[in-house]
């Protein structure tokens, strides 16, 4: 079997990034729907419980539904280029982590009678899983704003993790800042994705 058998990791790399960029659009909306959910959350806390749950639910309802659509579109390559056969690439590590989030979502709205420690650790469990899958997806494409994305939400759930016991308060402020910063990785990284669609060549 000769060696061209496998293509070269870094063109493997290009493919999943090529692949995320015909969806940068989903990303940088996904970015700022995700940096006003953090204002918003800012303002929340004030708002009752009814609130602070129901705007976490939407959050990673909204979060897991973009997640999803990027992985079910943007199949077309770019102009010029030829079509990848079989599944796209990265899309598997993108259906997981919009099926997590829905799911987190759902529960959310489903146990709105549990301590304030349960939901704390519900949510802790999200970020850190969903942050395993982002940092895969970013070692796959060589994206070190992935990467970074992915990172946050892992300290953001083990802090959340090793400290559940102030609660829904500090949850939502915690929650708030990583939205914020994590909106604007998203915001940065499909700005440099489009440059990826509209100039689809390696190197």
């Amino acid at each position: 079997m000769s060696a061209s058998t496998f293509p070269a990791p870094a063109e493997g790399r290009f493919r999943v990034i090529r692949a995320l960029a015909s969806g940068w659009w989903l990303l940088l909306l996904r970015g700022i729907v995700s940096i006003l959910f953090g204002i918003f959350a800012f303002l929340a806390p004030g708002l009752g419980l009814a609130v602070i749950l129901g705007t976490l639910a939407a959050w990673l309802a909204l979060d897991g539904a973009f997640t999803l659509w990027h992985a079910v579109t943007g199949r077309s390559a770019p102009a010029g280029m030829a079509q990848p056969a079989g599944a796209r690439p990265g899309s598997g590590w993108m259906w997981l982590d919009g099926l997590l989030s829905l799911l987190a979502a759902a529960l959310l709205l489903m146990m709105p009678i549990a301590s304030a420690i349960a939901l704390v650790l519900l949510v802790a469990a999200w970020s850190v899983v969903t942050g395993a899958f982002r940092i895969v997806l970013a070692w796959r494409s060589g994206s070190w704003l992935l990467g970074l994305w992915g990172a946050l939400g892992i300290a953001v759930g083990l802090w959340l993790a090793a400290a559940p016991g102030p609660g829904l308060l500090t949850l939502i402020w915690v929650v708030a800042i990583q939205a914020v910063v994590g909106g604007a990785l998203l915001v940065g990284l499909a700005f440099r994705l489009r440059r990826v669609h509209h100039d689809p060549t390696p190197g």
